[in-house]
């Protein structure tokens, strides 16, 4: 009786644990309208797909995307690779050549930068005919309601056509590069809706929403057909891979073909606000075969609107129906009443439901995709796990109106990270989305993308992404040694060669620099092993090797600089006079004391040079009891108020080696009150909130994470601003700012959730790890 007395005492008093599936389902997305931009997704980390408010790709080409589609474009003609030589600058009286474009050869150094690029594998959609034969359009479309149900994983669209019902449900596959669909309509008994795939021509843009080039579209050449499969292949130039449909039931396979078009242009506007041009003639000219397929630009359509972004608006008429479409300013407007030419179409025989899985592969497939049933139940067997297991936050508590919003956000970036982000590559800005700087990835945004995960305590994702250091080590030291440095020297923006891209901003930002070792410390303190210990050494050592030989003694001043050459954080400074960034300043401080660290705990002797340099550093710059950007920086208040404030990321981000809290207090108030939110990035107010925590103001914490600033919002899918959209670094950045302040940092005050305001804040966490 008194064991079960106190054990009933002991269960008493401990937390109830986080409802987790209540959590997670109460932020389910609902969509009641079309969006023809910003899609919904299905996806593992490793491969993607963006939905439209059907369930598929029907009426928007929204990409699929994977973490081993890329395309590098044919050599140009009478050039080579090795005809690249880069450009030599001064470096501390040294002359040193960097990957910067080579202005003796623009071509091979343009073709360095755009290959290799991520390519759009394809699109998949229905194919709906209305009762006269006519091709469905998104405006036939009646009654959509679209919801994401994260905790399985799976899209659920519901919409009318013609009065009858349609239901999709949507899922992609856990491990494979694959997925499924499931439609249940009257439509399919008429057989009225089919299936169709199709994929774009190439077009190495350096942003795209829509990758790939729809006005000249691609072909699927059938490698192979069985009874209720067919296999696919896809060549571009030197590169192929495949596609694979597989379907349960009777249906045709129809391969491309002529439809009928009877296309006319009733009017057709381009411009802007009050400046509009009258283009019906223009378009008109632009029809051939009996479709439209054209670039929006100037060249066509004049300019009405001077430096304004215009819109092309038309109305055409196909079969007896009048449609609109609306198409950007350097988008291609794509018109054509009988698409089938230049599409796959898989049309069922009538039925009342039917169901098909398909899939896309770099080598082959060894098998036949699985059933569509089985992908759904993979599904929801895989994201229950991914939501059960690893760090939980609950906000519902809280008193606080704003915390359903930033409970949303939370949730909704999980669910985005693990779509875009859980691959074998560092992600890009935009995920498996679409392509901003031709679908590379950035070396210095790792720690946006991914610190996240360690905090959050999902190691099997983190460990996914961290492995690139591995992959670049031999390349970063002969890099480093190419210099005249030692250890290291961590590229900045690559592709799936693994090449930089020739920049000279890639060439001199160094701030990533000292990424590796906060990775490696943070799996120490979730894993504090030998093994651990061991398997990142060769990292830590190489990495802390390049932090103490690129620093400078400078022997006028008796200690050692950083720069110039230098590109800071913000990149918005020249880099042949900037000495001495304040935040990079700060993560050399962190990066060497960690490595001297890791030294003492595998027994080895220490570095001399690098306690040297560790000593022997510049401070952290300051003007007028503030830190400043970078050291003799004029006019900062007012001309370099904008761009990421970093200097607040020494305490923030990082724990705040060489830091005065008291100077960073001031410092943290004046970016407070004159920096221009206008001009910022996304992981700019988790920084900023980070820093706030760690001083021990949480209240402006909370602000920076829900401030109002146009680059900092989510919409309702989760997608953020911050930088071209959507910008996960937004995404990643929060999740680990209400990490740490839900859990903590090194020296942070002891109770529940201190980064959090008491009182009206009510945090329950589980599973959470800590900041250093």
């Amino acid at each position: 009786m008194v064991c079960s007395a106190l054990l009933f005492c002991l269960s008493s008093t401990l937390p109830a644990k986080i409802d987790r599936h209540a959590l997670v389902q109460r932020h389910d997305v609902v969509l009641t309208s079309f969006d023809g931009q910003n899609p919904l997704q299905v996806g593992n980390g490793e491969f993607a797909m963006g939905l439209d408010i059907t369930g598929l790709q029907s009426f928007a080409p929204f990409n699929t995307m994977s973490q081993w589609g890329w395309h590098s474009s044919p050599i140009p003609a009478g050039t080579s690779p090795s005809d690249f030589q880069g450009q030599v600058w001064d470096t501390h009286g040294r002359p040193v050549r960097y990957p910067m474009p080579d202005p003796e050869h623009p071509a091979i150094s343009y073709w360095f930068e755009s290959s290799p690029h991520r390519i759009n594998l394809g699109r998949v959609g229905f194919a709906i005919r209305l009762k006269d034969g006519a091709l469905a359009e998104v405006e036939d479309l009646k009654n959509p309601r679209q919801t994401l149900d994260l905790w399985n994983g799976v899209v659920v669209s519901r919409f009318e056509v013609e009065g009858q019902p349609v239901t999709v449900k949507t899922a992609c596959h856990p491990t494979m590069d694959a997925g499924a669909v499931y439609v249940e309509s009257p439509l399919l008994e008429e057989g009225r809706l089919a299936i169709f795939a199709a994929c774009p021509g190439n077009n190495p843009l350096q942003f795209a929403n829509f990758v790939g080039d729809w006005s000249h579209p691609g072909t699927f050449d059938l490698v192979q057909q069985g009874v209720n499969h067919a296999e696919f292949s896809r060549n571009l130039d030197e590169d192929d891979y495949r596609f694979a449909l597989s379907w349960d039931g009777e249906a045709k396979l129809e391969p491309p073909h002529a439809g009928d078009s009877d296309l006319k242009i009733v009017s057709a506007r381009f411009g802007a606000d009050q400046r509009w041009a009258d283009v019906t003639e223009a378009l008109r000219n632009q029809i051939h075969d009996g479709r439209i397929r054209a670039k929006v630009v100037n060249a066509i359509f004049g300019d009405p609107a001077l430096g304004a972004r215009k819109v092309l608006e038309v109305v055409y008429s196909s079969h007896g129906h009048e449609r609109k479409v609306r198409v950007e300013e350097g988008q291609d407007v794509v018109i054509d009443p009988a698409p089938e030419r230049e599409r796959l179409t898989l049309q069922p025989a009538p039925c009342k439901s039917f169901s098909a899985t398909f899939g896309f592969s770099k080598q082959g497939f060894g098998k036949a995709l699985p059933q569509a049933k089985q992908v759904l139940a993979e599904s929801r067997k895989a994201w229950p796990n991914y939501w059960q297991r690893g760090g939980a936050i609950d906000l519902s508590g809280s008193t606080d109106s704003r915390w359903k919003e930033l409970e949303r956000r939370i949730v909704l970036s999980q669910y985005l990270m693990k779509v875009n982000e859980a691959g074998s590559l560092p992600p890009q800005e935009s995920g498996l989305v679409n392509n901003g700087w031709y679908g590379r990835f950035h070396m210095e945004m790792v720690w946006w993308h991914a610190a996240h995960w360690a905090l959050w305590n999902k190691w099997p994702e983190l460990d996914k992404n961290l492995s690139i250091y591995k992959k670049l080590l031999a390349s970063s030291k002969k890099l480093a040694k190419s210099e005249g440095y030692k250890g290291a020297r961590w590229p900045k923006c690559l592709g799936s060669t693994l090449t930089e891209w020739p920049h000279v901003i890639h060439s001199l930002l160094i701030w990533q620099q000292p990424h590796p070792i906060f990775f490696a410390d943070l799996d120490y303190r979730a894993h504090p092993t030998q093994a651990t210990l061991e398997k990142w050494w060769p990292v830590v050592e190489a990495t802390a090797d390049f932090l103490a030989s690129y620093a400078f003694y400078d022997s006028t001043k008796k200690m050692y600089v950083l720069g110039p050459p230098v590109h800071v954080v913000s990149e918005n400074t020249d880099p042949k006079t900037t000495q001495n960034p304040t935040f990079e300043l700060g993560y050399w401080r962190y990066g060497l004391r960690v490595a001297e660290a890791w030294r003492a705990k595998l027994g080895k002797p220490a570095k001399k040079h690098w306690g040297e340099v560790l000593q022997g550093l510049s401070p952290l710059p300051q003007q007028d009891g503030v830190y400043v950007l970078h050291e003799g920086v004029q006019n900062m208040w007012t001309q370099w108020n904008f761009e990421h404030p970093a200097l607040t990321g020494v305490y923030g981000m990082l724990p705040g080696d060489g830091v005065d809290k008291a100077v960073m207090a001031r410092t943290l108030d004046k970016v407070t009150k004159v920096w221009n939110f206008d001009r910022t990035w996304g992981w700019d107010f988790p920084m900023l909130a980070m820093c706030a925590a760690r001083l021990g103001e949480p209240s402006r914490a909370i602000d920076f994470l829900l401030h109002p600033a146009a680059g900092f919002q989510f919409d309702q899918r989760g997608l953020a601003t911050g930088g071209p959209f959507p910008y996960f670094p937004s995404n990643g950045g929060l999740l680990y700012a209400v990490a740490m302040m839900a859990k903590g940092w090194d020296g942070a005050p002891s109770g529940n959730a201190p980064g959090f305001p008491k009182g009206t804040w009510n945090v329950r966490s589980e599973g959470l790890g800590s900041a250093p």
